[in-house]
């Protein structure tokens, strides 16, 4: 009796092993899926991992990270938030987690994964760092400086801390201190786009023009499919009143990208200070499409409806 208990004992360990080891293939298909971008076939793959490994994390985070790469946000909070069900410490997870909810602007979300992680990982300046952008983005400037501040502590050459405090001074125009931190990101890495552009922002703010152009058309230069440097482009030219190379870089950006608001928005506005007033309602009522509301929009729109015919 023993030696057959015995042997549905081993015979149980074999299907085990053999389970793990289909588990285990599935997994590292998918993750070679996901390396290539192919991220249905990597989620096929992962759900095949998970359907025999129901209880280990890791095909859930990678089945997470499938899905959100791929766009499907909803979907990757969900897996991120089975992975914290089965493994309440793992810090990819909340990372990841936090990431996509500040994605679909759950700010308050993001920051309590944050504040989780840094509970778990106190010298981690990345967790820091990326509550930092959940605090900036949802208006909290302060707590977002603190973060940035405790994040360049910890790592003193985080290149993106330094522009990110950068923006939080420029957004309270300590401007001398915005460019201070910008130059110190720019040294440490002078072929990063956004620091140059967002030391273009400063000098236009400041009125340093020419400055600000060399610095947009820098950052075009680094990425020409960055379609913020084209819209921060276009409203330095509009300042200098060549409106005709303001209209010329806010088309360029919604052809980068035909869902950005702010250059149908800026685009618009120039049309109707032009007494373009056909161009500037359908600009203006492309705004209300992206963005249901927008008060600068429907201000306008009312402007033009209210002129004489």
């Amino acid at each position: 009796m023993k030696k057959i208990q015995l042997l549905v004992i081993v015979l149980f360990l074999a299907a085990g092993a053999a389970f793990g080891q289909a588990a285990q293939q599935h997994l590292e298909q998918g993750i070679q899926f996901y390396k290539n971008k192919q991220y249905s076939q990597a989620i096929t793959s992962f759900n095949a991992s998970i359907k025999l490994a129901p209880t280990s994390p890791t095909p859930w985070f990678n089945r997470g990270q499938a899905y959100f790469y791929s766009g499907n946000i909803d979907k990757a909070i969900a897996d991120y938030s089975q992975v914290l069900t089965l493994s309440p410490n793992y810090l990819d997870a909340l990372f990841q987690r936090g990431l996509a909810k500040n994605r679909l602007k759950d700010h308050l979300g993001a920051i309590a994964d944050y504040t989780r992680g840094i509970a778990i990982a106190p010298n981690d300046s990345q967790f820091y760092y990326n509550r930092g952008i959940a605090y900036y983005d949802k208006g909290d400037l302060d707590p977002a400086f603190a973060d940035y501040n405790q994040a360049i502590k910890i790592n003193p050459q985080y290149m993106k801390a330094y522009v990110n405090r950068g923006s939080v001074y420029y957004k309270k125009k300590q401007y001398d201190l915005a460019l201070a931190d910008i130059n110190t990101a720019i040294k440490m890495d002078a072929a990063n786009v956004e620091a140059f552009n967002n030391r273009g922002m400063v000098y236009s703010a400041q009125g340093l023009l020419d400055l600000a152009l060399a610095d947009h058309t820098k950052a075009m230069s680094l990425d020409p499919g960055y379609a913020k440097a084209y819209l921060d482009r276009g409203i330095v030219y509009n300042k200098k009143k060549m409106n005709d190379n303001a209209i010329a870089d806010l088309n360029q950006a919604i052809k980068v990208d035909p869902k950005y608001m702010g250059a149908y928005l800026m685009r618009g506005a120039i049309y109707f200070d032009t007494k373009r007033y056909d161009l500037a309602k359908a600009d203006m009522e492309k705004v209300l499409v992206l963005s249901p509301g927008q008060k600068l929009a429907t201000d306008t729109l009312a402007r033009i409806a209210a002129l004489p015919k």
